[in-house]
């Protein structure tokens, strides 16, 4: 992960100086077009100028020799060619500069495509990112579900050595229900543990999922991703998405089940502690009440039916 910060924040600061350096030369070209403009300006109040000296000129010309008038001529030739030679320099120059503008406004165009196509990776990246975060806090509840199994585990063993001491006469009952009691522990962190390590497998799949297409993004950084492998890249963000609420329903679920199996153990623990002995059987009047151990092994029998069920 941080080698992919890596790569983008690089990218970033690319596109960032390539817009400096953009931004730079649209100042100078707009900087020479005002110098340009100002350029032409004088020429055109220089010319203006000219003309009105050439009607003066032509006003006083009765009272000039032949020969002022040749080397006035002469200097206006002269003149005249060096501003046709200047004229055609700026108008070579301006064309240029126009080229260079237009140039500019392709790249621009282009830059701006880029970052685009940058902005919707950042976003895909920032779902893959928002994925790994769900994945991270779903392994986190995985690990306090089995800590708050193991504490369970330890708090029904020490109550139920604690059972075992208080009543001591009636250690051979309190045997069996505690065998019972450790058989429908072990089935149930057998469930549980299998249940966990299940959704642990799914988790390290999604984990493992995202990796090429970060991999993917970051090799085609520079340049705009094709519209199937976008439609890919979107697709495998909706199944990851699917995936990833599909564990936590199962989570839910599996967390709803170990509360009620809890508060059971719970209340045939406490039912074991005062004596009492729950069955699911009618109560009939005039009917022998059977004893302990007969109750706890139908109890066993119809937890076996119903699972076979």
């Amino acid at each position: 992960m941080a080698e992919i910060t890596n790569l983008q924040t690089k990218e970033v600061e690319n596109y960032r100086s390539a817009m400096g350096k953009m931004a730079e030369d649209i100042i100078a070209l707009r900087t020479q077009m005002v110098r340009l403009e100002a350029e032409n300006s004088q020429l055109r109040s220089a010319l203006s100028l000219q003309q009105d000296l050439g009607k003066d000129l032509l006003d006083d010309i009765h009272v000039m020799t032949r020969a002022e008038i040749a080397n006035y001529i002469a200097s206006l030739k002269f003149k005249l060619a060096n501003e046709t030679s200047k004229a055609g320099s700026q108008r070579d120059r301006i064309q240029k500069l126009q080229n260079d503008l237009i140039k500019e406004n392709e790249s621009e165009k282009e830059l701006l495509k880029l970052q685009r196509v940058h902005q919707q990776q950042q976003e895909d990246l920032q779902r893959c990112h928002s994925r790994l975060a769900k994945m991270a806090n779903l392994e986190a509840t995985v690990k306090h579900q089995e800590m708050v199994i193991e504490k369970m585990e330890k708090a029904l063993d020490s109550k139920l050595i604690e059972k075992s001491k208080q009543t001591g006469d009636r250690r051979p009952l309190v045997n069996r229900q505690k065998g019972g009691t450790d058989n429908r522990k072990e089935e149930i962190e057998s469930a549980l543990a299998a249940e966990n390590s299940r959704l642990r497998g799914e988790l390290d799949r999604i984990r493992q999922q995202p990796a090429p297409v970060i991999k993917q993004q970051s090799a085609q950084r520079k340049e705009a991703l094709p519209v199937e492998e976008r439609i890919s890249l979107l697709s495998k963000l909706e199944r990851a998405e699917a995936r990833v609420q599909t564990l936590e329903a199962q989570l839910e679920e599996n967390s709803n089940l170990w509360g009620r199996e809890k508060q059971e153990m719970l209340t045939k623990l406490s039912e074991h502690r005062h004596g009492f002995v729950r069955t699911s059987t009618t109560i009939l009047n005039n009917v022998p009440s059977r004893s302990v151990p007969e109750s706890l092994s139908e109890q066993s029998r119809q937890r076996k039916q119903n699972k076979s069920c």
